[in-house]
């Protein structure tokens, strides 16, 4: 009996112990929660201020100006985070650009446009002219972040969803969220705020509209949307596809080769390439996508005009073929339909556009005052500019008003 209450004893110490350690464990050595988004970052570059005064005084005496407004250092950082594609949990990327400057900063979230190569990823990139002037403009008080896109970076294995409306919006969602998670760390001096601003060209601005929709929608409390810029955007692809069936011949095949073929792979619609394309071309594109061609290399290996490149079928008969049904829900799934924007919107558009014409956005504009946005979309046409040329007209205009708007 003796041995039996020592016993008892001894457990009863040893539970009162173990509540005791765990009691202390809680109260001094807090777990922190898994980050649900961040997975890791990398230091990429520095960009000191005087440096970035170099980068747009390069461009023009007119971005030249833009120097007097940068205030700080900037890291420049990949940063690999968690998103979801195809109902499967996967990894993406990006850059993250990050004020050296302890405060808390807004967020200026960049779209990039249309991309066929894996070395032209922002995260790999990183040094490329276009980019550096695009994490220059940290140095002016943004935490500046620029996705990869799926099927791009450490996701390159996946293939891209080229203006797929869904799966792109997810990915750059979901990179925002990791860098608010990234940045709370205690190690980060600039942390960022609800603040947000969007900025995209071309297809860029496709996306940065398609995100700027669906937060207005369903993640108003998430973010705080403070201005969007969308530069030469194809946002109805149903308009441009029509458009571009109309005329005979088109500057850019690779357009409808990639959105086809991306459409394909992602299994948004069944149909195969030579419903579309006429031989060589309908064998040739797939392995023109591998992420090794670049847009202007794809050109060559196609043709512009459209006799030779697309079936009679496609360019005379999609209205009303019952073959091309899926195609065109498809395309009306994902072009942009305009809603009552309670965000301040601009849209540039150079007026000599032939790869996404100007009309494009003068569509966009009629579509919005139609549903009531007047006081908040304004069209910015750029005069003379073709579809390449206005890219850093719109940049600057972009930047100046940003900096107009930031609190």
């Amino acid at each position: 009996m003796k041995n039996f209450i020592s016993f008892r004893l001894f457990i009863l110490i040893l539970i009162l112990s173990g509540l005791f350690l765990n009691s202390c464990n809680k109260n001094n050595d807090p777990v922190k929660p898994e980050n649900q988004y961040f997975l890791s970052s990398e230091l990429k570059s520095t960009i000191t201020k005087q440096e970035a005064i170099a980068n747009f005084t390069a461009l023009s005496p007119a971005a030249a100006a833009i120097g007097a407004y940068m205030i700080t250092d900037v890291k420049v950082k990949t940063l690999v985070y968690r998103t979801t594609y195809q109902n499967q949990n996967i990894q993406a990327s990006g850059l993250v650009c990050l004020p050296k400057t302890a405060g808390n900063y807004p967020v200026l979230s960049f779209q990039n446009g249309t991309n066929t190569l894996f070395s032209d990823a922002p995260s790999v990139a990183f040094n490329d002219d276009l980019f550096k002037i695009i994490e220059s403009i940290a140095t002016m008080g943004f935490i500046v972040v620029i996705p990869d896109y799926i099927g791009f970076g450490v996701s390159s294995k996946f293939a891209h969803p080229y203006l797929d409306a869904k799966l792109s919006t997810q990915s750059i969602l979901d990179m925002l969220r990791a860098t608010k998670e990234y940045g709370a760390q205690d190690s980060i001096l600039a942390k960022p705020t609800k603040d947000l601003f969007l900025f995209g060209y071309s297809k860029g601005a496709w996306a940065t509209m398609e995100l700027q929709k669906e937060i207005e929608k369903n993640y108003s409390t998430e973010f705080n949307l403070v201005a969007s810029s969308c530069g030469a955007g194809p946002y109805s692809i149903e308009y441009l596809n029509n458009l571009i069936l109309s005329q005979p011949e088109y500057p850019s095949p690779n357009f409808l080769a990639y959105i086809m073929n991306s459409y394909k792979a992602v299994g948004n619609i069944s149909n195969p390439l030579s419903d579309f394309f006429n031989e060589p071309y309908a064998t040739l594109i797939p392995g023109l996508f591998d992420g090794l061609h670049s847009g202007g290399s794809i050109n060559s290996q196609l043709t512009t005009n459209l006799t030779k490149l697309l079936t009679p079928e496609y360019r005379t008969e999609f209205a009303t073929n019952s073959k091309f049904s899926l195609v065109k829900s498809t395309f009306i799934a994902n072009s942009i339909t305009a809603w009552n924007t309670t965000t301040p919107t601009h849209l540039f558009h150079g007026t000599n556009d032939e790869v996404v014409p100007f009309s494009m956005s003068q569509k966009m504009l009629a579509d919005f005052q139609t549903a009531g946005a007047t006081a908040k979309v304004q069209l910015i046409p750029i005069p003379d500019a073709d579809h390449t040329s206005g890219i850093y007209s719109t940049g600057l205009q972009t930047i100046l008003w940003f900096w107009g708007m930031k609190k």
